[in-house]
Order: C-alpha cells, then structure tokens, then sequence
C-alpha cells in the first residue's frame, strides 16, 4: 500500500472535459468509418464479381495487397521496423498466409455465385468452423451464449438454403469453404500471436499481404491473357481505371478503419459495429443487387443475423470478463 492506495490499484487520472468529449466522438466517428468503408468495399467486390464480371480476380487481390503493404510501410515506427524474413515469422506465418489467401480468392468467387444477402449468411458460419479450430489447435473453448450463438446461426442458415430460389449447389460450397478459410486464418494468426512475442494485428495484417502477393503474382499471370481480352473490348480499359481507383483507396482505409475502431472502442462497441455492418451490408446488396428469397428464406436470413449478433456479444462479454480477472490478478497484494 502506498499513499492509502492499495498496490495495483492506483486510480486513473480523470480525463479532462475537452478530452473526454473528444474521445467520444473519436469512438463514434472510428466506428462510423469502419461500417461505411466495409460497405463501400463490399459493394464494389459485388460489383466486379458479380455485375461486371471482371476475369482477373487474382489481379484485384494482387493490388489490395500491394495497396497495403504499401501504407503499412509508409506509417511503420522508424524503431520498430518490419522483418518479414526473421526467424520466428517464416516459421509462424505462412499457414496464416495460405488460410487468408484462400479466403480472399474463394470470397471473391462466392460472389459470383450467390446473392449477397445469402453470401452474408453463409459467410457468418465462419464462428462454426473456429469452434473445433481453436479447440483442436489452441486447446480453447466456447461459452454457452457462444455456442448458443452457433446454433441460431446454423439453423438461419439452413432456412435461407431452402427458402434460396437461385440456390446454386458449387457456391453455397465455395462461401463456405471460404467461410472454413477465414475461420482458420483468424485462429492460426491468435496462434502465431501465442507464439511470437509482440505480434501485434497490424503485424499480421502486413506480413499476410506481404507474402500474399507472391501467391496472387504467379496467379495474376495466369489471368492475364484472359484480362487482355476483356480489356480489349470498348471502354473496358477506361472502367477498370476507374473501379481501381475507388477500389485501391477504399482497401488502404478499411484496413485503416479497422485497426482504429478496434483501438478506440470497447469489444462490445466493436461487436454492435460489426453486427450493424452485416446488417446493412444485407440491406444494400438486397437493393443494389437483389435477392430471389421466399419468406421461409428471408425468416432464415433474420435468423441467421439474430445468432450473428448473439454470438458478438457473447464474445466481446468473455473478453472483457477475462480482461477484469487479469486486471484484479495483477491487483491482488502479493502474500510474503
């Protein structure tokens, strides 16, 4: 004890006024960016695969991850440097990679194939898949709101399939091979992170994009025959032009967006966030693309959303439970 104060227990100094309102606003405002830079990003992936139609999906990605190596670098601490080729990174980060690349290219192909109302559903799944990754692989378990969670969202799922009037077999398969590949991404970068000391999201987030445009450069090269030809038809140059443009831009600032809303906010400020996302995203594809749903496939669809956000919650509760047990371990006077 010192001063009165319990050791561990020291009070935080009172924000000021001013910095406390400017605080706020920074929460709402980092979680306002977030949501509309996912939906613009959503939108114009859509629109590519499914509108469009451009060929070289491997080429889009290829740039995306340019696009954020490059401003990952640009804002990288001078004392904190990138080392994409130690050790302890090359050990730990390649099957992080390949997870996260397959994710991308089978998103981007799921897209093609099912309306994004249905994408959105069976994308959600990806918690499924992570409850025997993370338990098998790190030994983790769910709590009974999670699971509870998991069990809406699969029961959604399986109404909107056979409520679906454009159900197509290959890609409710591919979203949710997709969804299984987004899955093992998160949980093998949470065992990296239990591996590598101090690696931190956005260490993740540039080593993956890193490595992930030596996979995309050999399949670009593949696409580009096929690209040529698409671009030599009328206007098509002048339109991938713009599209890229849009769509370099609004990469560089989701990953930004995320990275500050998740600082900024509480987990369960990050949670509603994510669950309004997907919420609007679902409203917005539906207008902007349309959906062939029966009201058997639409109460799935709501289902589906309901265990979504059961299940964000259940988990931003457990962090911050987890969060006060450390916090009143480090609290608790030691016994001489």
């Amino acid at each position: 004890m010192a001063n009165g104060v319990p050791n561990g227990k020291m009070q935080a100094e009172e924000p000021s006024p001013l910095l406390a309102e400017w605080q706020r606003a920074e929460r709402y405002s980092s979680a306002g960016a977030y949501i509309l830079t996912s939906l613009a990003m959503t939108s114009l992936t859509k629109y590519a695969a499914s509108i469009w139609r451009f060929p070289g999906s491997s080429i889009l990605l290829l740039v995306e991850c340019i696009a954020t190596v490059v401003a990952l670098l640009v804002q990288v601490p001078k004392h904190r440097p990138y080392r994409p080729f130690s050790a302890a990174i090359l050990r730990h980060l390649p099957l992080v990679t390949l997870a996260k690349a397959l994710n991308m290219y089978l998103s981007f192909l799921a897209m093609k194939r099912t309306s994004l109302p249905v994408y959105n559903v069976l994308k959600r799944l990806q918690p499924v898949y992570a409850l025997l990754q993370d338990w098998l692989i790190r030994g983790t378990t769910s709590s009974g709101w999670e699971l509870g969670g998991i069990a809406i969202m699969c029961f959604g799922s399986v109404v909107t399939g056979l409520g679906d009037l454009d159900f197509d077999l290959v890609g409710y398969a591919v979203a949710l091979a997709a969804a299984a590949c987004q899955s093992l991404y998160l949980v093998l970068a949470r065992h990296a992170q239990d591996k590598v000391q101090d690696l931190t999201h956005l260490d993740l987030l540039f080593y993956t994009a890193f490595y992930n445009c030596v996979i995309f450069l050999p399949l670009s090269a593949l696409e580009f025959d096929e690209v040529q030809g698409f671009l030599s038809r009328e206007g098509e140059v002048t339109r991938l032009i713009y599209f890229l443009v849009p769509y370099v831009i609004l990469g560089a600032l989701l990953n930004y967006t995320t990275f500050w809303c998740t600082a900024a906010n509480s987990p369960i400020a990050t949670a509603v966030a994510g669950g309004a996302k997907g919420i609007l995203s679902t409203i917005i594809g539906l207008i902007q693309f349309g959906a062939h749903l029966t009201v058997f496939g639409w109460l799935g669809l709501l289902g589906n959303t309901a265990g979504g956000l059961v299940y964000s919650f259940a988990q931003a509760f457990k962090k911050r439970g987890a969060k006060e047990k450390a916090a009143d371990f480090a609290g608790a006077p030691s016994v001489a």
